[in-house]
């Protein structure tokens, strides 16, 4: 697949984090198992999409707060994977899209409180011009689109032309797994381990338990 075309792709799939929808495709897990189906390989883009969404979890845009963009990460991790995998082996092609990955995080978050303002001043704008309800909105999707594609294409380009050294760090899935469970774990913990809301945890447990004896 093409670098523009996965670019285009997930740029397409991200508008579903603030500017279309939000139905959730736009969420790791949902993000890896399309891209892994795009390049052939689902079972490793669910793989992958569940660790990022784990690592990610924490990251919640409440009010003012502007986490780590965990939902371009997981598009970066994933697609840069796989580019990487066509000229490099698992392990480092593996290391270096998690790297990529977490960069991709944070420059998203950076990109993304931009975008804030800019849609700021498309608001005052259609506060005073309520006739340019249409233009505003459209103004509003391509800035969207244009944030994350000029994320993705950097990453996307750099993987797709890359070749390793031998004497770069590796990383095999039994390690990223153990990363990806321990960060989800700590996200989980601070979540939702609270007085308030232990007893439905309790619960949650007992109920999961059932299902897996029954």
């Amino acid at each position: 697949m093409s670098v523009i075309l996965i670019s285009i792709i997930g740029s397409a799939i991200l508008l579903d984090k603030y500017a279309f929808g939000e139905f959730g495709i736009s969420q790791p897990i949902v993000s890896g198992t399309i891209i892994g189906a795009l390049f052939g390989d689902i079972h490793t883009g669910i793989f992958l999409g569940a660790i990022f969404q784990l690592i990610f979890l924490g990251g919640l845009p409440i009010g003012r707060n502007i986490p780590p963009d965990g939902q371009a990460a997981g598009v970066i991790g994933c697609g840069s994977y796989f580019l990487l995998g066509t000229a490099n082996s698992s392990e480092h092609s593996l290391f270096l899209a998690t790297i990529f990955a977490l960069l991709g995080a944070i420059i998203g978050g950076v990109l993304d409180i931009y975008t804030r303002q800019y849609n700021e001043k498309l608001n005052h704008m259609f506060m005073r011009k309520e006739h340019y309800l249409y233009l505003c909105h459209l103004s509003g999707l391509v800035t969207a689109f244009m944030r994350t594609l000029c994320v993705f294409l950097p990453f996307f380009i750099l993987s797709s032309i890359i070749t390793i050294p031998a004497g770069f760090p590796q990383m095999n899935r039994e390690i990223l797994m153990i990363i990806g469970i321990s960060i989800g774990l700590a996200n989980a913990i601070y979540l939702f381990i609270r007085k308030t809301t232990i007893i439905y945890m309790v619960l949650g447990g007992l109920c999961g338990l059932a299902l897996l004896v029954l």
